[in-house]
């Protein structure tokens, strides 16, 4: 059955030899029914191959079209969002940006804090992480949402923020 999955995992990668397929099958199947004259009509004993293909292809296409339009409808959720959050910052928010400013080229990861020397939980740091990451500020890992990093503009916003904190303390 492995020369099964190895058909699979090629098809995915030929998305449009997956439309190209779909498309043939359909007319194959369909125009002799809608165009007597015009397309052949295909041996009864392979009909069934033909819809066989014609529904895995025609699944094949839409579950990749549905994760398609998540992916789209997640990116301008996320946008809007961003355009209507608070630019304000609440000061555990500010502190975790500054913490995560420390080394802005690598993500900091929630299972490694010492919550004890933190003073606050585990779920208060992912609460103000998701805020942050609403905000533009930081990206919250997919796969692994303990990781987080920080964004371009969540980098600019934690310089403008140690410059202000510096200015105060050279005051």
């Amino acid at each position: 059955m492995d020369w099964l999955a190895d058909i699979l995992k090629n098809l995915t990668i030929s998305k449009t030899l997956v439309a190209a397929v779909f498309v043939t099958t359909v007319v194959m199947y369909f125009g002799p029914i809608l165009v007597h004259d015009g397309v052949p009509k295909l041996k009864s004993e392979f009909v069934a191959y033909l819809f066989a293909a014609m529904v895995l292809t025609g699944c094949l296409l839409l579950f990749w079209g549905l994760t398609a339009f998540w992916s789209i409808t997640r990116t301008i959720m996320r946008s809007a969002a961003r355009v209507l959050a608070d630019s304000s910052l609440s000061e555990p928010e500010t502190n975790l940006l500054l913490f995560m400013a420390t080394d802005p080229t690598r993500p900091i990861n929630l299972d490694n804090v010492d919550y004890s020397r933190a003073r606050a939980t585990k779920l208060e740091f992912h609460h103000w992480t998701k805020q942050l990451e609403v905000k533009g500020l930081a990206r919250i890992y997919e796969w692994d949402d303990n990781l987080v990093s920080l964004t371009d503009k969540g980098r600019t916003r934690a310089l403008e923020i140690q410059k202000q904190v510096n200015a105060r303390g050279a005051a």
